[in-house]
């Protein structure tokens, strides 16, 4: 599955600032966009906190997903 970085982080966005802005919390925002626009199953096989695809990727899996949204 391919995710469109800017979809997230738009969404990410509008829902931190929907909750106040709180400080620290911007992996908890993103995982929530992404189960918004792409459902609760891609959170759990992707996106857990070791593998996040908002930061720099460090596992081949992660590189890849990354490279596949630069296309």
């Amino acid at each position: 599955m391919t995710f469109n970085e800017n979809l997230i982080r738009e969404a990410a966005y509008y829902n931190w600032q929907n909750a106040g802005c709180p400080f620290g919390q911007d992996e908890k925002f993103w995982n929530m966009a992404i189960e918004q626009i792409y459902g609760s199953k891609a959170t759990k096989s992707c996106c857990s906190k070791a593998n996040s695809t908002k930061k720099t990727a460090t596992s081949k899996k992660a590189t890849t997903s990354k490279a596949k949204l630069k296309k």
